[in-house]
């Protein structure tokens, strides 16, 4: 393994494979560009294979500088994985509806039954159901309708879980939105490194 290729296995480390492509390419251009501009200078093959490799810099610091303005490996599994599951909620959005309209259903015909304290939690999920499933619906195409769309998307979690959970089943209610808020924490990276214009759908929501 040479000099290069063992700086652009630690500096492409954890990056996507579109990313690592990427960044080998740029970096073997500059390397043979800078090794020619050496050995013009009068500098041995070797000699300016080390001052090259020296003026790269540190390759763990590079890879950090990378991982932050390019996607990295979760990430795009992420990415990829996002799109498929959109796919499959726009293909049978309409059927999908129908879980959260029977939840609310349940809850409307418990409260008409009298029983307020258990009707509460299936309208309170009803709702939020209603509210993720059915944003495809809704015009959400620029980032400020976005923003707004997850403040509200946000607010209505918080609440349901409110609702269903009390304070002594804090940790219940953390286990709940965990997964959740990591979901949530991939997206603002990816939604930092992509442009808009490359945005799918699932990053508005």
């Amino acid at each position: 393994m040479t000099r290069l290729d063992s700086w652009l296995k630690q500096a492409t480390r954890h990056l996507s494979k579109d990313a690592a492509a990427q960044v080998r390419t740029e970096i073997e251009e500059h390397y043979w560009s800078a090794h020619e501009a050496a050995i013009a200078d009068g500098a041995a093959s070797a000699e300016a294979d080390l001052r090259v490799i020296a003026a790269l810099g540190d390759p763990k610091l590079a890879n950090r500088e990378y991982r932050r303005v390019m996607l990295t490996c979760s990430e795009a599994r992420a990415l990829r994985e996002g799109n498929w599951e959109a796919r499959t909620l726009c293909s049978r959005r309409w059927l999908l509806l129908a879980v959260p309209l029977a939840v609310l259903c349940t809850g409307v015909a418990l409260l008409l039954a009298g029983k307020t304290a258990v009707a509460q939690v299936p309208l309170a999920g009803g709702a939020a159901m209603a509210l993720l499933l059915g944003a495809t619906f809704l015009p959400i195409y620029t980032p400020a309708r976005a923003r707004i769309f997850r403040w509200v998307k946000w607010a209505t979690l918080l609440a349901v879980f409110l609702v269903a959970f009390d304070l002594k089943s804090s940790w219940l209610l953390i286990s709940c939105l965990w997964l959740l808020a990591w979901t949530e924490w991939t997206r603002i990276a990816l939604r930092r490194k992509l442009p808009v214009a490359d945005w799918p759908k699932q990053l508005y929501l």
